[in-house]
Protein backbone atom coordinates (compact mmCIF):
# COMPACT_ATOMS: atom_id res chain seq x y z
CA UNK A 1 0.00 0.00 0.00
CA UNK A 2 0.99 3.64 -0.13
CA UNK A 3 -0.28 6.95 1.14
CA UNK A 4 0.41 10.62 0.72
CA UNK A 5 0.73 12.92 -2.26
CA UNK A 6 2.51 16.12 -3.10
CA UNK A 7 1.22 19.15 -1.21
CA UNK A 8 1.14 20.93 2.11
CA UNK A 9 -2.24 19.84 3.47
CA UNK A 10 -2.79 17.28 6.23
CA UNK A 11 -1.40 13.96 5.04
CA UNK A 12 0.30 15.52 2.03
CA UNK A 13 4.09 15.55 1.72
CA UNK A 14 6.89 17.55 0.13
CA UNK A 15 10.22 15.71 -0.07
CA UNK A 16 9.86 13.49 3.03
CA UNK A 17 13.32 12.41 4.19
CA UNK A 18 13.04 10.03 7.16
CA UNK A 19 10.58 7.95 9.19
CA UNK A 20 10.38 6.38 12.64
CA UNK A 21 7.85 4.25 14.55
CA UNK A 22 6.47 4.88 18.01
CA UNK A 23 5.39 2.25 20.56
CA UNK A 24 1.89 2.08 19.03
CA UNK A 25 3.43 1.44 15.58
CA UNK A 26 2.34 4.84 14.36
CA UNK A 27 4.58 6.26 11.64
CA UNK A 28 6.34 9.59 12.16
CA UNK A 29 7.37 11.20 8.86
CA UNK A 30 9.87 14.03 8.49
CA UNK A 31 8.09 16.22 5.92
CA UNK A 32 11.25 18.11 5.01
CA UNK A 33 10.16 20.82 2.58
CA UNK A 34 6.95 21.46 4.51
CA UNK A 35 9.13 21.99 7.62
CA UNK A 36 7.10 19.74 9.89
CA UNK A 37 6.58 16.27 11.35
CA UNK A 38 3.46 14.29 10.49
CA UNK A 39 2.10 11.26 12.32
CA UNK A 40 0.13 8.49 10.61
CA UNK A 41 -1.27 5.14 11.63
CA UNK A 42 0.55 2.18 10.13
CA UNK A 43 -2.26 2.01 7.57
CA UNK A 44 -1.59 5.58 6.50
CA UNK A 45 -4.40 7.48 8.24
CA UNK A 46 -3.35 11.01 9.22
CA UNK A 47 -3.24 11.59 13.00
CA UNK A 48 -1.45 14.85 13.73
CA UNK A 49 1.33 17.22 12.74
CA UNK A 50 3.55 19.85 14.29
CA UNK A 51 6.14 22.35 13.19
CA UNK A 52 6.38 25.20 10.73
CA UNK A 53 9.10 27.15 8.95
CA UNK A 54 11.30 29.21 11.29
CA UNK A 55 14.12 29.05 13.81
CA UNK A 56 12.23 29.29 17.09
CA UNK A 57 11.46 26.42 19.48
CA UNK A 58 9.35 23.85 17.65
CA UNK A 59 9.97 25.43 14.26
CA UNK A 60 12.05 23.85 11.50
CA UNK A 61 14.14 24.69 8.48
CA UNK A 62 14.34 21.52 6.40
CA UNK A 63 14.24 18.86 9.15
CA UNK A 64 15.97 15.61 8.20
CA UNK A 65 16.61 12.82 10.70
CA UNK A 66 14.28 11.51 13.41
CA UNK A 67 14.58 9.05 16.31
CA UNK A 68 12.64 8.04 19.43
CA UNK A 69 13.95 7.06 22.85
CA UNK A 70 12.51 4.40 25.16
CA UNK A 71 10.18 6.97 26.78
CA UNK A 72 8.64 7.88 23.44
CA UNK A 73 10.28 11.30 23.23
CA UNK A 74 11.17 12.39 19.72
CA UNK A 75 14.45 13.86 18.45
CA UNK A 76 14.63 15.69 15.12
CA UNK A 77 17.69 16.81 13.17
CA UNK A 78 16.87 20.41 12.18
CA UNK A 79 19.17 20.55 9.16
CA UNK A 80 19.31 24.21 8.19
CA UNK A 81 18.90 25.45 11.75
CA UNK A 82 21.98 23.38 12.67
CA UNK A 83 20.49 21.87 15.82
CA UNK A 84 18.67 18.89 17.30
CA UNK A 85 15.23 19.43 18.83
CA UNK A 86 13.60 17.16 21.40
CA UNK A 87 9.82 16.80 21.68
CA UNK A 88 7.35 14.79 23.71
CA UNK A 89 5.43 12.06 21.93
CA UNK A 90 2.65 14.61 21.39
CA UNK A 91 5.00 17.07 19.70
CA UNK A 92 5.56 19.52 22.56
CA UNK A 93 9.01 21.15 22.53
CA UNK A 94 11.37 20.04 25.34
CA UNK A 95 14.85 21.38 24.53
CA UNK A 96 17.36 21.84 21.76
CA UNK A 97 20.96 20.70 21.37
CA UNK A 98 23.57 22.72 19.52
CA UNK A 99 23.84 25.66 17.15
CA UNK A 100 25.82 26.56 14.04
CA UNK A 101 29.56 25.90 14.35
CA UNK A 102 32.31 23.31 14.38
CA UNK A 103 33.19 23.13 18.08
CA UNK A 104 32.14 20.23 20.30
CA UNK A 105 28.36 20.27 20.60
CA UNK A 106 27.88 22.51 17.55
CA UNK A 107 26.57 21.42 14.14
CA UNK A 108 26.72 22.17 10.47
CA UNK A 109 23.78 20.52 8.67
CA UNK A 110 23.00 17.62 11.04
CA UNK A 111 21.32 14.75 9.21
CA UNK A 112 20.64 11.28 10.67
CA UNK A 113 20.10 10.71 14.38
CA UNK A 114 19.70 7.65 16.60
CA UNK A 115 19.34 6.76 20.30
CA UNK A 116 21.00 3.70 21.88
CA UNK A 117 19.87 1.54 24.80
CA UNK A 118 21.75 3.83 27.24
CA UNK A 119 19.76 6.83 25.93
CA UNK A 120 22.89 8.28 24.37
CA UNK A 121 22.16 10.39 21.29
CA UNK A 122 24.22 10.05 18.11
CA UNK A 123 24.06 12.67 15.37
CA UNK A 124 25.50 12.53 11.85
CA UNK A 125 27.00 16.03 11.75
CA UNK A 126 27.33 15.88 7.97
CA UNK A 127 28.80 19.31 7.26
CA UNK A 128 31.46 18.85 9.94
CA UNK A 129 32.33 15.32 8.72
CA UNK A 130 31.78 13.60 12.06
CA UNK A 131 29.40 11.80 14.38
CA UNK A 132 28.69 13.48 17.72
CA UNK A 133 27.52 11.68 20.85
CA UNK A 134 25.45 13.29 23.61
CA UNK A 135 23.92 12.00 26.83
CA UNK A 136 20.18 12.02 27.55
CA UNK A 137 20.39 15.60 28.86
CA UNK A 138 22.03 16.89 25.68
CA UNK A 139 25.53 17.12 27.15
CA UNK A 140 28.34 16.53 24.65
CA UNK A 141 30.16 13.25 25.33
CA UNK A 142 32.35 12.34 22.38
CA UNK A 143 32.89 12.66 18.64
CA UNK A 144 33.97 10.25 15.90
CA UNK A 145 35.81 11.55 12.85
CA UNK A 146 36.49 8.23 11.10
CA UNK A 147 39.23 5.64 11.24
CA UNK A 148 38.55 3.41 8.26
CA UNK A 149 40.72 0.44 7.32
CA UNK A 150 40.79 -1.53 4.07
CA UNK A 151 37.99 -4.04 3.68
CA UNK A 152 38.72 -7.64 2.65
CA UNK A 153 37.67 -6.81 -0.91
CA UNK A 154 39.90 -3.72 -0.96
CA UNK A 155 42.87 -5.71 0.32
CA UNK A 156 42.39 -8.29 -2.43
CA UNK A 157 42.20 -5.51 -5.01
CA UNK A 158 45.40 -3.89 -3.77
CA UNK A 159 47.28 -7.20 -3.82
CA UNK A 160 46.43 -7.75 -7.49
CA UNK A 161 46.84 -4.18 -8.81
CA UNK A 162 50.27 -2.57 -8.77
CA UNK A 163 49.23 0.94 -9.82
CA UNK A 164 47.02 1.73 -6.76
CA UNK A 165 49.84 0.53 -4.51
CA UNK A 166 52.19 3.04 -6.12
CA UNK A 167 49.62 5.81 -5.65
CA UNK A 168 49.31 4.94 -1.94
CA UNK A 169 53.08 5.24 -1.61
CA UNK A 170 52.93 8.75 -3.08
CA UNK A 171 50.22 10.28 -0.88
CA UNK A 172 49.22 10.96 2.72
CA UNK A 173 46.83 8.23 3.81
CA UNK A 174 45.26 9.86 6.87
CA UNK A 175 42.48 11.75 5.00
CA UNK A 176 41.35 8.46 3.46
CA UNK A 177 40.41 7.20 6.96
CA UNK A 178 38.14 10.09 7.84
CA UNK A 179 34.41 10.47 7.48
CA UNK A 180 33.19 12.60 4.60
CA UNK A 181 29.67 13.99 4.87
CA UNK A 182 28.13 11.16 6.95
CA UNK A 183 24.37 11.14 6.40
CA UNK A 184 23.02 8.39 8.67
CA UNK A 185 23.94 6.55 11.87
CA UNK A 186 22.42 3.55 13.67
CA UNK A 187 23.39 1.72 16.87
CA UNK A 188 22.44 -1.91 17.55
CA UNK A 189 21.34 -3.34 20.91
CA UNK A 190 24.88 -4.67 21.36
CA UNK A 191 26.38 -1.20 20.97
CA UNK A 192 27.70 -1.51 17.44
CA UNK A 193 27.49 1.80 15.59
CA UNK A 194 27.09 1.85 11.81
CA UNK A 195 27.88 5.11 10.00
CA UNK A 196 26.95 5.77 6.37
CA UNK A 197 30.12 7.46 5.11
CA UNK A 198 28.37 9.13 2.18
CA UNK A 199 31.32 10.95 0.59
CA UNK A 200 33.54 7.87 0.64
CA UNK A 201 30.97 5.31 -0.60
CA UNK A 202 31.31 3.04 2.43
CA UNK A 203 30.06 2.20 5.92
CA UNK A 204 32.27 2.58 9.00
CA UNK A 205 31.53 0.46 12.07
CA UNK A 206 32.39 1.16 15.72
CA UNK A 207 31.90 -0.89 18.88
CA UNK A 208 30.77 0.93 22.02
CA UNK A 209 32.59 0.10 25.26
CA UNK A 210 30.63 0.99 28.38
CA UNK A 211 30.52 -0.02 32.05
CA UNK A 212 27.05 0.32 33.58
CA UNK A 213 27.01 1.74 37.12
CA UNK A 214 24.19 1.87 39.66
CA UNK A 215 23.36 4.82 41.92
CA UNK A 216 25.59 3.52 44.74
CA UNK A 217 28.66 3.78 42.50
CA UNK A 218 28.24 7.47 41.65
CA UNK A 219 28.52 10.28 44.21
CA UNK A 220 25.70 12.85 44.47
CA UNK A 221 26.15 16.13 42.53
CA UNK A 222 28.89 18.26 44.06
CA UNK A 223 27.75 21.45 45.83
CA UNK A 224 30.90 23.27 44.73
CA UNK A 225 32.04 21.65 41.47
CA UNK A 226 35.73 21.77 40.68
CA UNK A 227 37.65 20.78 37.60
CA UNK A 228 38.66 17.12 37.83
CA UNK A 229 41.23 15.25 35.79
CA UNK A 230 40.26 11.65 34.99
Amino acid sequence: SKWGEYGDGDGQLNHPSSIAFDAEENVLVVDTMNHRIQKFTKKGKFISKWGEYGDGPGQFNMPWGIALDDCGDIYVGDWRNHRIQKFTGEGDFVFQIGSLGSLDGEFYKPAGITIDCDDDIYVADSGNNRIQQFDANGRFVDKFIGDATLSVMARDYMLTNAHPNRLREMTTLEPAKRLRSPRSVRVTELGRMFVVDYGSYRVQVYQKEVVHLDSTQITPPMRSPTLAVV
